[in-house]
């Protein structure tokens, strides 16, 4: 039995909000500071841990996205889903398409890293978009 109060769903967009930015916060550190100890440490099990030490902080903020959505109210959780689905079908046809130019069309590589960018940008585009057709 849950004996935990639930949160407004403006409480839970705060504590999320500041979750993200804490998180990220903490990222960029993360990732500045592994970069340049990066640069001076040879190959091998250290260099792979500092390497991956920057995704610690996306765990939890995918760890906050998640508990947001469990006390978000009926529309709020419609609208991120419905965002989030958009933005995964339009990552994957981008990225099936643009494997197909590289492989066969000689067109430059791109870091594998920038799925989860273009991910967020269209999540948050087509959030907005269906926020406003919502209001």
């Amino acid at each position: 039995m849950n004996t935990k109060p639930r949160l407004s769903p403006d409480a839970a967009a705060r504590r999320h909000r500041t979750h993200v930015i804490v998180a990220m916060t903490l990222y960029l550190v993360t990732l500045l500071i592994c970069t340049k100890l990066l640069k001076a440490t040879p190959p091998g099990a250290l260099q792979i841990t500092l390497a991956l030490v920057p995704t610690l902080p996306v765990i939890w903020v995918m760890g906050s996205l998640y508990r947001f959505l469990m006390q978000a109210d009926e529309l709020q959780r419609r609208v991120h889903l419905e965002a989030l689905a958009v933005a995964a079908g339009i990552t994957a046809f981008f990225s099936l398409t643009y494997g197909f130019l590289e492989q066969f069309a000689g067109f430059p590589h791109i870091a594998a890293w920038w799925t989860f960018v273009l991910i967020d940008l269209v999540w948050g585009a087509y959030g907005c978009v269906l926020w406003c057709r919502y209001k």
